[in-house]
């Protein structure tokens, strides 16, 4: 029987060097999430009876988002890492994964950040199109950003 992947261990994962091999975690994440969607067009038609609306698939897009506590450093990407990127328009490579060693998971983060594993990842390029900063009076600062994809989103075996 299978067993339920805790939250906590799927991950967004960006590589900052720009090859595509170089991932590490978002420094201080909350929340990730992974979405895709489909344009679709109408095919109705006589034949179909005109009772129920008939629909094909057309292009597919991919967003990706997280959410993190705001920190000055951090093991991983961090919020001016994210800022730079946005404002140099940089395409970035991300995988959204489990965690390397989600099985035997430590309490710390390892030097550099978390890394994913190497299947089971979906994995694309994506441009930043939101950049958020939340800085509420007595409570944690933190920050969002939005990802859309550009180019398939892929899953590796």
């Amino acid at each position: 029987m299978g067993k339920p992947i805790n939250g906590s261990d799927l991950m967004l994962f960006i590589d900052s060097t720009g090859e595509g091999t170089a991932f590490k975690s978002i420094a201080f994440a909350t929340s990730h999430s992974l979405s895709i969607s489909a344009e679709t067009v109408e095919t109705s038609s006589k034949d179909t009876g005109g009772k129920w609306v008939s629909k094909a698939p057309r292009k597919l897009s991919w967003t990706m988002s997280t959410e993190n506590l705001y920190s000055l450093d951090g093991e991983g990407s961090t919020y001016d890492d994210l800022f730079t990127a946005m404002t140099e328009r940089k395409e970035l490579s991300v995988v959204f994964s489990l965690e390397k060693e989600y099985a035997a998971k430590k309490d710390e983060v390892p030097e550099g950040g978390w890394t994913p594993v190497t299947t089971g990842q979906y994995k694309g390029k994506v441009v930043i199109t939101s950049l958020e900063l939340n800085a509420p009076n007595g409570d944690n600062a933190t920050f969002t950003a939005s990802f859309e994809g550009v180019g398939a989103l892929t899953k590796t075996a």
